[in-house]
């Protein structure tokens, strides 16, 4: 097992019985048959350390997992594009699909140059013998590619000092002599040969940086001869699935959480897009504050309930439609209000009176009320036909450039009659009158919602040129 203080622990046994189980442990590879199931078992091993490895940021991985680039000449995924697209497999967002895709290219290019075998030495072949071109390992790599990219003598030095790599779960199957060990040259380059085969860990991850950054480093790559395998895209997805529920309760939730964020700000056009990886990066906060911004809601930067509320609604809508505007923005000041009704009633450290639980239950009832008086058809109900529907369009002119004289003077209204004290005249007077004219504890918030709603709709006829704009003061 692959020792770092920073890398959550995988669990061989539970990712070694799923790659063991998979279909792709039993496909017959062109030309090369079967896989030594040490090899699959291996594959989906380090898939699951690569993955943890792109969670914590690590940029090794991060290399792996972005988005697949426009520069073919350099980049396997850009040069694989049209078999990743004819199998639906898209690489054009960073994040766990995209490294998730590349494992599967980098499955069949390892059947393809060493059928498997962890041990495999140079091709005795061909000419190249020398430390830095000698080729090595599951992958046939050479230390001449390390120029590639920074991160190839990164991860030399990093197995150099942890070892590790799981050989003996990539030996299974395998049978191997002392010449498959065989090194050329000397130095760095004759290092790497050796680790490549003790540490097959290293193969995987310096060839997966080298599919991003030097992909014709590989005939069969260039050949387009690696086998894209669909089986091996389901047993990494198994995989991925098994990997991301080894974390703690709390790592998960907000891994799962920020992930389903990134997707979903995605489907709703964020640009740039957003890696889908699971950590709330810089891009991924500032999507989140562009959403909340546009949508009338705290700017803070982070999901809350509030803000995955609002995305679950944006998501629900059908394609061109619309989130209702004008009303509905009362509404949501009417639902927040109810909000901060509770959330007060729940730190006051006395028991509550019953009137107040009875004061909040009748609050939310206004609130019902006028989002359905103002937004037909969110009560779940088909919004009403053009006759009974004449009633609200009748009630909207009487309203019209009234509402919001009525809804100062009905707030002011409220606000001084409910100080009135119960046992005074007036007050036993109110008490009987309260009933019949209306002035029930919910009228504030129905005479604050008609004040919006004026003052609103006034912004609105400016906006349209329909009433004149205010007169600057003298």
């Amino acid at each position: 097992m692959l020792a770092s203080p920073d890398l959550p622990m995988v669990d061989p046994e539970v990712i070694t019985q799923i790659a063991a189980n998979s279909s792709l442990a039993r496909v017959s590879w062109r030309d090369r048959g079967k896989a030594p199931l040490g090899y699959i078992k291996g594959m989906a091993v380090m898939f699951a350390v690569v993955l943890r490895k792109l969670v914590q940021g690590n940029s090794a991985a991060l290399e792996m997992a972005r988005a697949a680039s426009s520069d073919s000449g350099r980049d396997a995924l850009a040069y694989y594009e049209s078999r990743f697209a004819a199998l639906g497999m898209r690489n054009d967002v960073s994040g766990v699909d995209t490294l998730r895709h590349l494992f599967v290219l980098l499955i069949g290019l390892g059947m393809r140059e060493s059928s498997g075998r962890y041990c495999e030495g140079r091709d005795m072949s061909a000419s190249n013998v020398s430390a830095n071109s000698a080729e090595a390992g599951l992958f046939q790599m050479s230390w001449d590619a390390y120029s590639a990219s920074p991160e190839i003598p990164r991860l030399l030095a990093e197995y150099q000092a942890n070892g590790g790599g799981y050989r003996a779960i990539f030996a299974e199957g395998v049978t191997s002599s002392e010449r498959d060990f065989a090194t050329y040259g000397s130095g760095t380059g004759a290092t790497f040969q050796r680790l490549v085969k003790e540490c097959p860990g290293l193969a995987v991850e310096t060839a997966a940086v080298g599919l991003r950054t030097i992909r014709q480093h590989w005939g069969p790559i260039n050949r387009r001869e690696a086998e894209l395998r669909p089986e091996a895209d389901e047993m990494l997805l198994q995989v991925q699935r098994a990997t991301m529920g080894m974390t703690t309760g709390a790592d998960r939730e907000e891994q799962r959480g920020t992930l389903w964020v990134q997707q979903s700000l995605n489907k709703l056009g964020a640009d740039p897009r957003l890696d889908e990886d699971g950590v709330a990066g810089r891009n991924t906060k500032a999507a989140v504050l562009q959403f909340q911004r546009e949508n009338g809601l705290t700017e803070t930067g982070v999901a809350d309930s509030s803000t995955v509320a609002a995305i679950e609604r944006k998501l629900s809508l059908r394609p061109g439609e619309e989130l209702p505007s004008g009303p509905t923005d009362i509404a949501a000041w009417l639902e927040r209000l109810v909000t901060l009704v509770e959330r007060l009633k729940a730190q006051r450290a006395t028991t509550t009176p019953p009137a107040a639980t009875q004061q909040t239950d009748q609050l939310r009832k206004a609130l019902e009320l006028l989002t359905t008086m103002l937004v037909p058809g969110t009560d779940g109900k088909p919004p009403l036909g053009q006759i009974n529907g004449a009633l609200g369009q009748t009630l909207g002119n009487l309203l019209n450039g009234k509402k919001t004289a009525i809804g100062v003077f009905g707030a002011a209204l409220t606000s001084i009659l409910s100080q009135v004290p119960v046992e005074s005249g007036l007050g036993q007077v109110l008490a009987l009158l309260t009933p019949a004219v209306g002035l029930s504890p919910f009228a504030m918030p129905i005479f604050l919602a008609i004040l919006a709603w004026g003052v609103l709709g006034k912004f609105e006829k400016w906006a349209q040129g329909t009433a004149p704009p205010p007169r600057p003061p003298n």
